[in-house]
């Protein structure tokens, strides 16, 4: 299985925090949003968050991708890097 770690401006992608910086809407009808969380970053490789698969991937993205549409995230550069294992 591939595993893989996000670099977001040269700084390794560890997890999502709990502070919730907007709103995404789900799509009901009563929509009331799904929280979106902050993005921690490290310039520490050693504390990268090992995604392990292509689902796994799939869903730290999304993550991320949520915080830059609904959330205030910016950046300029993000890479996927398959980690050799």
């Amino acid at each position: 299985m591939n595993a893989y770690h996000i670099k977001i401006d040269g700084m390794f992608f560890v997890d999502t925090s709990d502070k919730e910086i907007g709103q995404a809407s789900v799509g009901g009808w009563y929509d009331e949003g799904a929280e979106v969380k902050d993005v921690i970053l490290s310039p520490d490789k050693d504390k990268a968050k090992l995604i392990e698969g292509a689902i796994n991937l799939k869903s730290y993205w999304n993550r991320i991708y949520d915080a830059i549409r609904y959330g205030d995230f910016k950046f300029n550069k993000i890479e996927i890097v398959r980690v050799e294992g």
